[in-house]
């Protein structure tokens, strides 16, 4: 069978020179880094969780909350091992919502330009985390704006706070209007958002996920991404932050897929703390060899999913029933291009394109305790691909099907290519032009 090679592009905000080629697997604070911890180790721990961080596959690191030692020890390690970073420096620039510890952020700015001009590793610099107020946000726009004087190439990052803020919630209807201020008027290269479901009041074992607001904060940023034509990135739960008594990886890969789900491309860890490398030395922790799976599965699927944008999300009737916020941030099978019928129990879908009109399927198994057999059917007979977790190669599955039928472990999803009966079949990959 004869492949075909389409371009793909580098992915960003037009307002902003930075532009993301490659799908970003990154972690935030990958050793106890925060700037009030005086732990005469921390420089020895840092290295070794860079070090873990890179073994489990991540390709970028945020230096969130970072004393200055342990930073720049990161910083040359991540230099060494290939590894881009986020800088962020709360003493010398940026926030941290309404925590301003920078005197003369200005200087600061251009201090840290001049220390890191020479790592190629720097990819940029993390100007603020989660600006709340009015004012935040435009001390983010404004700071964001000098580092882009200085380093116009860089990734100048900042994440938007979740709906679950005290503020601007679903539940007030101050959320969306919050979320699109956030980007109007900073204009960042890519929208980030965080939501860290498990063990929060909404979330139980039996329920799982179904009730959780995290799809109501994830179809908002696709319709804000979307009119932006910027990518979006999302933060995801990768360690049991709430001390819960039940937190398993499965939950960990639901959520990392949730955001595939919606079209991001980029997932976020928070945080390989406690779960990828260990609090008291940098080491392996419980999650590392799981988090490394799935790292080189979505390292072999990134190059097609870069190449997508999603269209639509259409999810079973078991998710948010009767929640008044889901109206017009989720799709209905009367809406699917693709799929008839009805969608089993805790299965979700999302069509997407790229460029050139050709189709695919993302297929996510919700429950995070159950293996599923998932049989879509599909409106016309169709030749079926799937996407490779091994090497990111189209595989056929069939052709003229009508029924798709597939075998997913919980938490787990599926990438198909939906290609017309009446077309001869072929594969495809893409190249990245930049």
């Amino acid at each position: 069978m004869h492949i075909k090679y389409f371009k793909r592009y580098p992915l960003g905000n037009v307002k902003r020179n930075w532009k993301q080629d490659k799908f970003i697997l990154s972690t935030f604070s990958p050793a106890s880094l925060d700037f009030h911890n005086a732990d005469p180790k921390g420089v020895e721990h840092t290295r070794r969780a860079v070090q873990t961080c890179a073994d489990a596959g991540f390709n970028l690191l945020e230096l969130g909350w970072a004393r200055a030692d342990v930073s720049e020890a990161a910083v040359q390690m991540c230099e060494s091992l290939g590894i881009d970073i986020i800088y962020q420096n709360l003493n010398l620039f940026g926030g941290m919502q309404g925590n301003i510890w920078s005197k003369d952020p200005e200087q600061g700015i251009r201090d840290c330009v001049e220390r890191f001009r020479k790592y190629r590793h720097v990819l940029g610099f993390y100007v603020w985390d989660e600006p709340l107020t009015k004012e935040q946000i435009s001390m983010t726009r404004t700071q964001m704006d000098a580092f882009e004087a200085l380093v116009p190439d860089d990734l100048l990052f900042t994440v938007a706070v979740p709906s679950y803020n005290a503020d601007y919630t679903h539940q007030n209807g101050l959320f969306a209007d919050y979320l699109e201020r956030f980007v109007n008027e900073i204009e960042p290269p890519v929208l980030s958002l965080d939501y860290y479901p498990v063990g929060m009041r909404e979330h139980d074992t039996t329920r799982q996920l179904d009730e959780s607001l995290i799809w109501c904060d994830l179809g908002l940023m696709k319709q804000i991404a979307a009119k932006k034509d910027m990518p979006m990135w999302f933060y995801y739960q990768g360690q049991n932050l709430h001390q819960v008594d039940f937190f398993i990886f499965p939950m960990v890969r639901l959520m990392m897929h949730a955001g595939i789900l919606y079209g991001a491309k980029g997932l976020q860890h928070y945080t390989a703390l406690e779960a990828v490398t260990r609090k008291e030395d940098g080491g392996h922790d419980i999650f590392f060899e799981e988090q490394k799976a799935i790292h080189a599965q979505l390292h072999k699927l990134g190059n097609t999913l870069m190449a997508l944008d999603c269209k639509r999300v259409i999810h079973d009737d078991a998710l948010l029933p009767g929640c008044p916020y889901v109206e017009g941030l989720r799709n209905t099978m009367a809406e699917s291009e693709l799929l008839s019928g009805t969608l089993p129990y805790r299965t979700s879908v999302s069509e997407l394109e790229d460029a050139y009109g050709n189709r695919y399927l993302i297929v996510l198994n919700r429950d995070y305790l159950t293996e599923k057999t998932v049989r879509l059917q599909l409106k016309q007979p169709s030749h079926v691909y799937e996407v490779s977790k091994e090497d990111g190669e189209q595989k056929l599955v069939g052709t003229m099907l009508q029924t798709v039928e597939l075998q997913l472990i919980p938490g787990d999803m599926a990438l198909l290519r939906i290609q017309s009966g009446g077309e001869e079949p072929y594969l495809i990959d893409y190249i990245l032009e930049k």
